[in-house]
């Protein structure tokens, strides 16, 4: 029998609360209250999780045989079918909370839904298609958090700031997963090499800088409480170009901060 620790490592219980944090700092960002909708969103972000990393295993499972063979699927302690199970009834909660917190985010939420089983049959194997696919969808949770208080603009214009960050996450981590990578997916290392690779990581984290600095024009303090995340995004472009293990937690706790920063840097 599959014990809770093997499930949370599934949904990658981390990542759940990544999203749901997202979900808070952008409903907080964007009106400076946390309501019952923003809570039911929360809930739907964590399911939103559960989708795309229980989809993302059982797509993965030959593969993690040999780069993460710890992970509960290669591991033989949750199967496929299971995982397929979860997936459906995590699918299921986030659009039926997102639809009662407002119609039109439910809609949206079927969007996701659907793009998230769409990349783990077609888009995950593409690359860069993939890449940006996870990129937005990892962004989400700021329009989530905005959208559950009424205020979709700023959501959106925290998805724009934030995409370019997850973007460069991405391809670090192909880049760390190269080796296993190679034999079923076109991603950037695989395809055109680690140098390209590399370069791609650096040209999404100078697009998250320039985002920045555009938003200051109209948040100056944010923007100023941002500035620590861009010398993390720096610092893990320059592991990256070393050979140096460490880019992919650079970036993320960048998107910690960032988050910090949308809590803190409320106007």
């Amino acid at each position: 029998m599959s014990s809770p620790d093997e499930w949370l490592a599934l949904v990658r219980w981390r990542n759940a609360l990544l999203a749901g944090a997202g979900v808070v700092a952008g409903a907080w960002w964007s009106a400076g209250r946390l309501t019952a909708p923003v809570l039911m969103t929360v809930v739907a972000a964590f399911a939103l999780t559960a989708v795309a990393n229980a989809t993302n295993d059982i797509a993965d499972v030959d593969i993690d045989r040999v780069a993460h063979p710890e992970r509960p699927l290669p591991s033989g302690a949750i199967t496929p079918q299971q995982a397929t199970r979860l997936a459906i009834a995590a699918s299921t909660v986030a659009v039926a909370l997102t639809a009662m917190v407002a119609w039109w985010l439910g809609a949206l939420t079927v969007g996701v839904v659907a793009s998230m089983w769409t990349y783990t049959a077609h888009l995950k194997r593409q690359g860069i298609p993939g890449n940006v696919a996870v990129a937005v969808l990892a962004s989400l949770p700021f329009l989530y958090g905005a959208a559950a208080v009424a205020d979709v603009r700023k959501g959106a214009l925290l998805v724009v700031v934030a995409a370019p960050l997850h973007f460069a996450r991405e391809v670090a981590k192909d880049v760390e997963d190269a080796p296993a990578d190679a034999a079923t997916r076109r991603t950037v290392p695989v395809s055109f090499g680690v140098g390209t690779a590399r370069a791609t990581v650096a040209g999404g984290v100078a697009a998250y800088t320039v985002a920045v600095t555009l938003l200051a024009t109209a948040y100056p303090l944010f923007a100023l409480l941002l500035v620590p995340t861009i010398f993390l995004a720096v610092l893990a472009v320059f592991r990256l170009y070393t050979g140096r293990d460490g880019a992919t937690r650079l970036l993320k706790a960048a998107m910690v901060v960032a988050i910090a920063a949308l809590v803190i840097g409320r106007h």
